[in-house]
């Protein structure tokens, strides 16, 4: 899918429910034309809370962990982004270091615009400024999302709600929602909802014999976005 046509990267990046598909079509434009098209492979950072500055990128294919400059002892991973989700807001607003550490999980297409060509073009347009608030805005929600998650105390629950949002299939979804394998350990997925791994193996058992989800060999599949979402709310 790296070798995706122009066209279709495009329909990608416009066309979903995130903030930069509800964007005005004439900054849609703006910041697409000035794009550099990138590939980060499977395992490579693409930028680290370190970093000076990061380009400002949008994911066209593949998928991307995000690590927490605030975490302490491991770092564990936080949160996996996907197609339509864009990086590198807070060097361009705040010119300060980026606040987390982006590495691409797969092989991975960004579009990406230099902090820089970002700031001249919203220089010319300061309008747009709000444009962008509102991905801030829409990442913010994210995070409390995630931490809203981590307090839910039935396991089930937890759970699914985790599930449903790393598989990028809570509001805003990714922009190919058919899409609903994610690639993780059970290591990793224990310490994202705060299980041992053994009983988050009788949970994710539980979930696979009631059809909601298929396991795989590091990998894991929703296959019911309505029942993982019953299951969410408590239903």
């Amino acid at each position: 899918m790296l070798m995706m046509s122009m066209s279709k990267r495009l329909s990608v990046l416009t066309q979903n429910e995130g903030w930069f598909g509800r964007a005005p079509k004439d900054f849609q434009d703006a910041v697409l034309a000035r794009c550099e098209w990138k590939i980060r492979a499977a395992g490579q950072t693409i930028y680290q809370a370190t970093d000076e500055q990061a380009d400002f990128c949008d994911i066209a294919d593949g998928e991307v962990d995000i690590y927490s400059r605030f975490g302490a002892g491991d770092n564990p991973l936080l949160h996996i982004l996907y197609e339509g989700f864009w990086l590198g807001y807070g060097t361009v607003v705040a010119r300060e270091r980026p606040r987390v550490t982006a590495v691409a999980r797969v092989d991975t297409l960004l579009a990406c615009v230099p902090e820089r060509v970002l700031r001249e073009l919203l220089g010319a347009r300061p309008d747009w400024w709000r444009v962008v608030g509102t991905g801030i805005l829409e990442y913010g929600d994210i995070a409390i999302s995630a931490y809203a998650d981590s307090l839910i105390p039935d396991n089930d629950r937890r759970c699914a709600c985790t599930l449903l949002r790393i598989a990028g299939l809570k509001p805003p979804r990714r922009a190919r929602p058919e899409r609903s394998q994610v690639h993780i350990t059970q290591d990793e997925l224990a310490t994202m909802v705060n299980l041992s791994r053994t009983t988050l193996v009788q949970v994710l058992r539980k979930f696979e014999r009631s059809g909601l989800i298929e396991q795989g060999y590091r990998t894991l599949r929703v296959l019911d976005v309505p029942g993982l979402t019953a299951v969410q709310s408590g239903r």
